[in-house]
């Protein structure tokens, strides 16, 4: 490499690089400040560096609403796979990153469903860190892949397939129930409910499901933050839970708990979303994900 080479590359503008990059990519200098952190002038100052240090306009317009120039469409297009190059090779070299798996879902979800099953995981690609962000709300850093449940009326997003229709049982435990069978849907029907924070309607949902009014005067026991809490308590008698087969399944088939009405289909679905489609880690995870669902017992 030559000296005057050498010398050329240290006075190429970075910063300018990245912040017309990203301008270009979003269309808008806006959505650029944003994803950069920094003020919709800084983004200006730098096109205008930018567009002075190659001698060509990058953007045309009123300044409120600058257009892309076909010049600054080729050189947009040219940054933005110079930069996912290099974001690649980081990947490649960084060390361990290939090897973590970022998961995002629910905190129930994860610690009655999936946590129990991620030893079966590991054996199975032992390479693999699976890190779990569960705090029910959308995840602050990079993810992977990400378990979402859709209402009925919510359309599947991109990059996303569907993993189980959930099914919704009215729950119970045996020592709050009365032992002859004919009479446990009676005695389960008068029991003080017990609620869920993080999905209040779901009551309303039942008696919509079971076309019961739902109007009957039942005390509230108490409303729990999460389902798992909820469940917690259904199991330690303190009164009847509305909760989906796939968290309470082991507990069903135990006798823990005892669904005196069945299971049935509520119209939400279960539906993974991967980030970053055709990357190795996530298949292999999300093909494990299907696999383990498919072999999940029915409800009976």
């Amino acid at each position: 490499m030559t000296v005057a080479h050498m010398r050329s590359r240290k006075n190429i503008p970075v910063a300018a690089l990245r912040a017309f990059e990203a301008a270009a990519r979003h269309g808008q200098l806006t959505a650029a400040a944003e994803e950069l952190a920094v003020t919709h002038g800084a983004i200006s100052r730098h096109v205008s560096h930018l567009e002075a240090f190659i001698g060509t306009q990058l953007f045309e317009g009123a300044r409120n609403r600058p257009k892309l120039t076909a010049e600054g469409r080729v050189f947009g297009f040219a940054l933005t796979a110079a930069f996912d190059q290099i974001e690649d090779a980081l990947r490649i070299i960084a060390k361990g990153d290939d090897s973590i798996l970022d998961v995002a879902c629910l905190s129930t979800f994860a610690m009655r469903w999936l946590i129990p099953r991620l030893h079966d995981f590991s054996a199975k690609y032992p390479r693999y860190d699976v890190r779990l962000a569960t705090d029910d709300r959308p995840p602050r850093t990079k993810i992977d892949v990400q378990i979402l449940v859709l209402s009925p009326d919510d359309p599947i997003p991109d990059n996303c397939s569907v993993l189980f229709q959930e099914q919704l049982g009215l729950l119970v435990a045996p020592s709050v129930a009365k032992e002859d069978p004919s009479c446990l849907r009676a005695s389960a029907a008068k029991l003080p409910r017990l609620e869920t924070r993080t999905r209040p309607r779901v009551w309303h949902e039942w008696s919509r499901l079971t076309s019961h009014d739902g109007q009957d005067k039942v005390p509230v026991s108490r409303t729990f933050d999460h389902y798992h809490l909820t469940i917690e308590a259904a199991l330690n008698g303190l009164g009847a839970a509305i909760a989906p087969w796939h968290l309470v399944a082991g507990d069903v088939a135990s006798g823990r708990l005892i669904a005196p009405y069945g299971f049935l289909h509520s119209g939400y679905r279960y539906v993974v979303k991967v980030e970053q489609p055709g990357r190795r880690k996530t298949e292999h995870f999300v093909k494990w994900l299907k696999d383990a669902i498919a072999a999940f017992p029915e409800p009976r």
